[in-house]
């Protein structure tokens, strides 16, 4: 089946050269494009959801940051398209899984599909935000920077209050800004990391030895699991152990 998509943008220009990459790509299919952000907000709010909606963010009435953020549940996929990269921050809070900076080609456009579509098809892995290993999170203070997250170098995420708090091998770094239960979801998937309550996960490869229910991982980090979690920690090292073949099961 092919790849629905929407496309929104209030520049006729940018939306023509949108309309043609989509349409020279043969795993996309669109469905309609929208020029006013208010009636893509009322046609779409009532119809299928679709696989990919692509929208500009500086439009006249209402943005596209807050238009997302009424139609974010219609698409699997949300896709930024502007000319601005102050946006970054906002784009993260409505959940967008790529920004396209303009004047983009169609070898970024191809390249951003591909991230999100490897195979051209629907059914790809929901991690492939990670294709590359790594990731970005928007920091707590006011400056508006992002921070690289290295996925061989991540210990641990631990959801707590107001804040996410990204334990690494060589820092420490604070978020409010990020929804945690997408994080969660995505990692729970990944197969180098493990739920270990309902606040904490951690990197299979940072566990360094189990004491009762107490786990100790890289940097001398350590927390206990979760009774709720515990038939799944100790799934987790009975399939790892290493056993004697010769040995009798006791």
């Amino acid at each position: 089946m092919p790849i629905t998509c929407i496309a929104i943008d209030d520049d006729p220009h940018s939306l023509e050269s949108l309309v043609s990459y989509i349409e020279n790509s043969p795993d996309l299919a669109l469905i309609k494009t929208f020029a006013d952000p208010l009636q893509a907000l009322s046609e779409i709010s009532v119809s299928t959801s679709v696989d990919i909606i692509f929208m500009d963010i500086e439009m006249p009435t209402i943005s596209g940051i807050e238009l997302a953020s009424l139609l974010r549940q219609k698409t699997r996929h949300l896709i930024f398209t502007t000319a601005h990269t102050r946006y970054a921050i906002d784009a993260f809070k409505v959940e967008a899984d790529a920004y396209l900076l303009k004047p983009y080609s169609i070898l970024n456009f191809i390249k951003t599909i591909g991230n999100l579509y490897p195979n051209g098809k629907k059914d790809t892995n929901p991690l492939t935000v990670f294709e590359d290993h790594y990731f970005y999170i928007p920091m707590q203070d006011e400056s508006g920077s992002l921070i690289k997250i290295d996925l061989d170098e991540l210990i641990s995420i631990e959801n707590s209050h107001q804040e996410i708090e990204f334990i690494t091998i060589n820092s420490n770094y604070r978020s409010a800004k990020l929804d945690f239960i997408k994080i969660m979801k995505m990692l729970k998937k990944h197969p180098a990391f493990l739920q270990i309550s309902e606040n904490i996960i951690i990197a299979k490869q940072h566990i360094k030895s189990v004491l009762g229910n107490q786990v100790l991982l890289s940097g001398e980090i350590s927390y206990p699991i979760a009774n709720s979690h515990l038939a799944l920690f100790n799934s987790f090292l009975e399939s790892n152990l290493l056993k004697d073949k010769n040995l009798p099961n006791t």
